[in-house]
Protein backbone atom coordinates (compact mmCIF):
# COMPACT_ATOMS: atom_id res chain seq x y z
CA UNK A 1 0.00 0.00 0.00
CA UNK A 2 1.45 3.41 -1.19
CA UNK A 3 0.77 6.30 1.60
CA UNK A 4 0.72 10.06 0.64
CA UNK A 5 2.18 12.61 3.02
CA UNK A 6 2.64 15.81 2.78
CA UNK A 7 6.41 15.11 2.46
CA UNK A 8 5.64 13.14 -0.32
CA UNK A 9 4.56 15.87 -2.35
CA UNK A 10 8.05 17.64 -1.41
CA UNK A 11 9.72 14.61 -2.52
CA UNK A 12 7.61 13.60 -5.79
CA UNK A 13 7.31 17.04 -6.99
CA UNK A 14 4.63 19.77 -7.99
CA UNK A 15 1.27 19.15 -7.88
CA UNK A 16 1.05 18.98 -11.66
CA UNK A 17 2.94 15.67 -11.77
CA UNK A 18 0.88 13.81 -8.90
CA UNK A 19 -1.24 10.95 -10.01
CA UNK A 20 -4.86 12.44 -10.87
CA UNK A 21 -6.63 10.39 -8.50
CA UNK A 22 -4.70 12.34 -5.65
CA UNK A 23 -5.20 16.25 -7.38
CA UNK A 24 -8.69 14.94 -7.30
CA UNK A 25 -8.62 13.42 -3.65
CA UNK A 26 -7.04 16.50 -2.59
CA UNK A 27 -9.42 19.23 -4.22
CA UNK A 28 -12.27 16.99 -2.86
CA UNK A 29 -11.04 16.97 0.76
CA UNK A 30 -10.44 21.15 0.47
CA UNK A 31 -14.12 21.48 -1.16
CA UNK A 32 -15.34 19.12 2.21
CA UNK A 33 -13.75 21.04 4.80
CA UNK A 34 -15.62 24.17 3.67
CA UNK A 35 -19.19 22.36 4.08
CA UNK A 36 -17.76 20.31 7.19
CA UNK A 37 -15.26 21.80 8.53
CA UNK A 38 -11.70 19.60 9.48
CA UNK A 39 -13.10 18.09 12.31
CA UNK A 40 -16.20 16.74 11.28
CA UNK A 41 -15.13 15.44 8.39
CA UNK A 42 -14.59 11.63 7.84
CA UNK A 43 -12.29 9.82 5.46
CA UNK A 44 -16.11 8.62 3.76
CA UNK A 45 -17.14 12.43 2.87
CA UNK A 46 -13.51 13.28 1.56
CA UNK A 47 -14.05 10.20 -0.87
CA UNK A 48 -17.62 11.51 -2.07
CA UNK A 49 -16.70 14.77 -2.25
CA UNK A 50 -13.17 13.84 -4.32
CA UNK A 51 -15.74 11.20 -6.07
CA UNK A 52 -13.21 8.47 -5.67
CA UNK A 53 -13.32 5.31 -4.22
CA UNK A 54 -12.71 4.42 -0.55
CA UNK A 55 -10.34 1.90 -2.07
CA UNK A 56 -8.75 4.47 -4.23
CA UNK A 57 -8.54 7.00 -1.00
CA UNK A 58 -6.87 4.50 1.05
CA UNK A 59 -4.06 3.41 -1.78
CA UNK A 60 -3.04 6.80 -0.69
CA UNK A 61 -3.47 8.30 2.49
CA UNK A 62 -4.11 6.03 5.62
CA UNK A 63 -6.21 8.53 7.83
CA UNK A 64 -8.07 11.98 7.58
CA UNK A 65 -5.21 13.91 9.60
CA UNK A 66 -2.53 12.39 6.40
CA UNK A 67 -5.10 14.22 4.06
CA UNK A 68 -5.08 16.90 5.95
CA UNK A 69 -1.67 17.51 5.43
CA UNK A 70 -1.24 17.33 2.13
CA UNK A 71 -4.07 19.79 1.28
CA UNK A 72 -2.17 22.20 3.55
CA UNK A 73 1.25 21.37 1.72
CA UNK A 74 -1.14 20.97 -1.99
CA UNK A 75 -1.86 24.57 -1.76
CA UNK A 76 1.14 25.93 -0.88
CA UNK A 77 2.99 24.32 -3.74
CA UNK A 78 0.13 25.25 -5.98
CA UNK A 79 0.77 28.81 -4.74
CA UNK A 80 4.24 28.53 -4.72
CA UNK A 81 4.75 27.17 -8.24
CA UNK A 82 1.62 29.19 -9.84
CA UNK A 83 3.28 32.72 -8.96
CA UNK A 84 6.50 31.77 -10.23
CA UNK A 85 5.36 30.37 -13.11
CA UNK A 86 3.06 33.35 -14.37
CA UNK A 87 6.13 35.48 -13.64
CA UNK A 88 8.50 33.44 -15.49
CA UNK A 89 9.68 35.07 -18.98
CA UNK A 90 7.77 38.62 -18.56
CA UNK A 91 11.04 41.48 -19.31
CA UNK A 92 8.73 44.37 -18.78
CA UNK A 93 8.82 44.62 -15.00
CA UNK A 94 5.05 46.43 -14.49
CA UNK A 95 3.91 43.93 -16.35
CA UNK A 96 5.32 41.25 -14.37
CA UNK A 97 3.94 43.06 -11.63
CA UNK A 98 0.21 43.42 -12.69
CA UNK A 99 0.49 39.82 -13.72
CA UNK A 100 1.43 38.70 -10.19
CA UNK A 101 -0.84 40.61 -8.29
CA UNK A 102 -3.69 39.41 -10.13
CA UNK A 103 -2.73 35.92 -9.56
CA UNK A 104 -2.20 36.17 -6.49
CA UNK A 105 -5.86 37.91 -5.85
CA UNK A 106 -7.00 34.69 -8.09
CA UNK A 107 -5.96 32.10 -6.43
CA UNK A 108 -6.64 33.18 -2.76
CA UNK A 109 -10.33 33.47 -4.33
CA UNK A 110 -10.28 29.85 -6.29
CA UNK A 111 -8.38 28.00 -3.35
CA UNK A 112 -10.73 29.14 -0.69
CA UNK A 113 -14.47 27.96 -1.31
CA UNK A 114 -17.50 30.27 -0.03
CA UNK A 115 -17.58 30.18 4.32
CA UNK A 116 -14.36 28.09 4.47
CA UNK A 117 -12.94 30.37 7.07
CA UNK A 118 -15.77 30.80 9.11
CA UNK A 119 -16.28 26.98 9.51
CA UNK A 120 -12.92 25.97 9.59
CA UNK A 121 -10.92 28.58 11.26
CA UNK A 122 -8.40 26.61 12.75
CA UNK A 123 -7.86 25.01 9.77
CA UNK A 124 -6.75 27.97 8.03
CA UNK A 125 -5.10 29.72 10.54
CA UNK A 126 -3.01 26.63 10.80
CA UNK A 127 -1.84 27.16 7.59
CA UNK A 128 -1.07 30.46 7.44
CA UNK A 129 1.26 30.76 10.27
CA UNK A 130 2.99 27.24 8.99
CA UNK A 131 3.17 28.19 5.29
CA UNK A 132 3.60 32.24 5.70
CA UNK A 133 7.19 32.29 5.52
CA UNK A 134 7.14 30.16 2.08
CA UNK A 135 4.06 32.89 0.79
CA UNK A 136 6.58 35.49 1.29
CA UNK A 137 9.75 34.06 -0.48
CA UNK A 138 7.74 32.96 -3.33
CA UNK A 139 6.19 36.12 -4.06
CA UNK A 140 9.85 38.02 -3.44
CA UNK A 141 11.34 35.47 -6.04
CA UNK A 142 8.21 36.54 -8.45
CA UNK A 143 8.85 40.48 -7.65
CA UNK A 144 12.24 40.63 -7.49
CA UNK A 145 12.87 42.34 -10.77
CA UNK A 146 10.11 44.26 -10.41
CA UNK A 147 11.74 45.55 -7.20
CA UNK A 148 14.99 46.27 -9.12
CA UNK A 149 13.37 48.27 -11.57
CA UNK A 150 11.69 50.84 -9.05
CA UNK A 151 14.88 50.73 -7.23
CA UNK A 152 16.62 51.89 -10.22
CA UNK A 153 13.64 54.93 -10.62
CA UNK A 154 14.53 55.86 -7.26
CA UNK A 155 18.09 55.24 -6.06
CA UNK A 156 16.65 54.58 -2.78
CA UNK A 157 16.03 50.66 -2.21
CA UNK A 158 13.09 49.22 -0.95
CA UNK A 159 13.05 47.23 2.28
CA UNK A 160 11.84 44.19 0.11
CA UNK A 161 11.43 42.07 2.79
CA UNK A 162 8.49 44.32 4.56
CA UNK A 163 7.20 45.76 1.17
CA UNK A 164 6.69 42.15 0.29
CA UNK A 165 5.03 41.24 3.93
CA UNK A 166 2.89 43.53 3.94
CA UNK A 167 1.16 42.30 0.12
CA UNK A 168 0.69 39.18 1.37
CA UNK A 169 -0.61 40.49 4.37
CA UNK A 170 -2.87 42.19 2.91
CA UNK A 171 -4.05 39.86 0.36
CA UNK A 172 -4.61 37.32 3.13
CA UNK A 173 -6.75 39.55 5.05
CA UNK A 174 -9.37 39.23 2.19
CA UNK A 175 -9.65 35.80 3.70
CA UNK A 176 -11.65 37.22 7.05
CA UNK A 177 -12.79 40.42 5.22
CA UNK A 178 -14.13 39.62 2.24
CA UNK A 179 -12.67 42.17 -0.84
CA UNK A 180 -15.54 44.60 -2.29
CA UNK A 181 -14.93 45.28 -5.76
CA UNK A 182 -13.25 48.67 -4.96
CA UNK A 183 -10.30 46.70 -2.92
CA UNK A 184 -9.89 44.27 -6.01
CA UNK A 185 -9.46 47.13 -8.53
CA UNK A 186 -6.97 49.09 -6.15
CA UNK A 187 -5.35 45.89 -6.11
CA UNK A 188 -5.19 46.01 -9.74
CA UNK A 189 -3.96 49.10 -9.61
CA UNK A 190 -1.28 49.09 -7.26
CA UNK A 191 1.81 48.38 -9.97
CA UNK A 192 0.72 51.70 -11.89
CA UNK A 193 0.56 53.92 -8.60
CA UNK A 194 3.88 52.62 -7.30
CA UNK A 195 5.28 53.31 -10.77
CA UNK A 196 4.08 56.66 -10.59
CA UNK A 197 5.04 57.13 -7.12
CA UNK A 198 8.41 55.94 -8.72
CA UNK A 199 9.08 58.28 -11.17
CA UNK A 200 7.41 61.50 -8.91
CA UNK A 201 10.25 60.74 -6.88
CA UNK A 202 12.97 59.97 -9.24
CA UNK A 203 12.30 63.39 -11.18
CA UNK A 204 11.94 65.62 -7.63
CA UNK A 205 15.92 64.19 -7.18
CA UNK A 206 16.53 64.88 -10.54
CA UNK A 207 15.28 68.66 -9.87
CA UNK A 208 17.22 68.51 -6.83
CA UNK A 209 20.62 67.66 -8.09
CA UNK A 210 19.90 70.27 -11.12
CA UNK A 211 19.30 73.13 -8.67
CA UNK A 212 22.65 72.01 -6.68
CA UNK A 213 24.63 72.32 -10.15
Amino acid sequence: MKLLSSSDLNKEGTPGELPVSVVKILDGALRAIGDLGARRLSMSDISDASGVSRGTLYRYFSSKEEVLAAVSEFVCVSFEDGIRAVAQGLDDPMERFRTVMRFFARFTTERSPERIFEIEPAFHLEFFRSHFGRHKAAVRDALDPVLDYLDSLTHAPIDRDGFVEALVRAQLSTMIVPASQQWMDFWDGTPDRLEEWALKIADREAARKERKN
